[in-house]
């Protein structure tokens, strides 16, 4: 896999993507990312805790800073983009949301005091102290790249 080199000090950021995006696109959230997600059993626990000032997933483009993430982040894996985010950008780990994940599945309660705190954690972009893959959020992002993965 090929990465594009730049020759500034400027954050790299990844997106995976199904198809292969002209250059020059501006990404957006997709219409359809709640309806995908919904149905796991971190995302709504996640939306519940979030507070006011963070972004919603559903209203995101998310990124990663690191190729060998975008699976491990959700993202296809057909195309690789390398992309500028312009608009804020928020960072959590993703260990948060799987840390959800196997509260729910040990039967907590959505609103229990150790999945609030799993949540906090996540959208105050603190390590998970198992191991961290950081996922960033953006409004908006501009292609710089596209290549096969």
């Amino acid at each position: 896999m090929k990465i594009l080199e730049v020759t500034s000090s400027a954050q790299i950021y990844y997106h995976g993507s199904s198809n292969d995006i002209k250059v020059g696109t501006i990404l957006t959230p997709r219409n359809d990312y709640e309806n995908d997600w919904k149905n796991t059993d971190f995302y709504w626990p996640l939306e519940k805790h979030r507070p006011n000032n963070m972004l919603s997933h559903k209203d995101s483009v998310f990124m990663v800073d690191d190729p060998d993430d975008v699976d491990l982040a959700g993202g296809a894996t057909d195309y690789l983009l390398t992309v500028k985010p312009l608009g804020i950008i928020q960072k959590h780990d993703l260990n948060w949301s799987s840390e959800i994940s196997m509260l729910v599945s040990n039967g907590y309660d959505v609103d229990s005091i150790e999945i609030k705190k799993a949540a906090e954690n996540y959208w105050q972009g603190m390590p998970h102290p198992n191991e961290s893959v950081w996922e960033y959020l953006t409004t908006r992002a501009e292609v710089l790249a596209s290549e096969e993965y």
